[in-house]
């Protein structure tokens, strides 16, 4: 189901022009004009037709495990959310629980145990009757509708760890991706360091879902655009 996001602040349905945007339609920032483009390997690519809202796209991406060890964690939920690169319009796509077996929930370690029972996710997964198979299916059908065959990035939180289970449970759908992530934690990171007063001004709210953590990174993101990486005003 496709929803608007319900974030503190508004999405336009207007096409945007990005800041830097000239008459040569983009090619050197990955705009198409319905035939080529760069991407951010710098590989030319054949493309479809992508709406100019859509420039650069972000694909945000969060997952809910059993724990973080590749090696024998499960996915429990994944959601996907599809921005622009300026972080102006989106659009909400699938959030779903995947079906894991009691045994599997049972190995879950102690915080897991907790969290998800809380949020009732670990209910949710019993009744569940999708698999991770179908999950990435879901997925990969509504990246595509929505950037064309443009290699988008993926975004979030900690995202190399959901990128992770991607790859060894979901690799189609982690195949769609460029090598370049964007993570919000990174960027975080160095807020802290370099600018911890502004740091200081963003609201973290309590998230009980996959969705409402993407929801979450993009309003972080958000802010850090606005507050950290202001233009510099000119020297008169």
């Amino acid at each position: 189901m496709l929803t608007t996001l319900a974030l503190p602040f508004v999405y336009t349905a207007t096409k945007v022009q990005l800041d830097g945007a000239d008459s040569d339609k983009g090619i050197e920032d990955g705009v198409e004009d319905g035939t080529w483009s760069r991407n951010e390997n710098g590989d030319e690519q054949t493309l479809e037709p992508i709406p100019v809202e859509y420039k650069m796209p972000l694909v945000w991406i969060d997952l809910e495990m059993t724990g973080l060890n590749i090696e024998v964690d499960r996915i429990l939920e994944i959601a996907c959310v599809i921005t622009d690169g300026n972080l102006t319009k989106s659009i909400e796509g699938p959030d779903l629980v995947i079906h894991q077996t009691k045994e599997c929930l049972d190995k879950m370690g102690e915080w897991c145990q907790e969290h998800h029972s809380e949020s009732g996710l670990t209910e949710k997964v019993l009744q569940s009757t999708i698999s991770e198979r179908e999950a990435e299916k879901q997925v990969i059908e509504f990246v595509k509708r929505h950037v064309g065959t443009y290699t988008p990035l993926i975004a979030g939180n900690s995202v190399y760890m959901d990128l992770l289970f991607l790859r060894k449970y979901m690799p189609e759908l982690a195949g769609l991706f460029s090598h370049v992530l964007v993570d919000v934690s990174s960027i975080k990171a160095l807020c802290l360091r370099w600018y911890p007063r502004e740091r200081e001004r963003l609201l973290k709210r309590k998230t009980n879902t996959a969705m409402d953590d993407i929801k979450e990174s993009i309003l972080e993101l958000k802010f850090y655009k606005e507050n950290i990486f202001k233009p510099s005003k000119s020297k008169k």
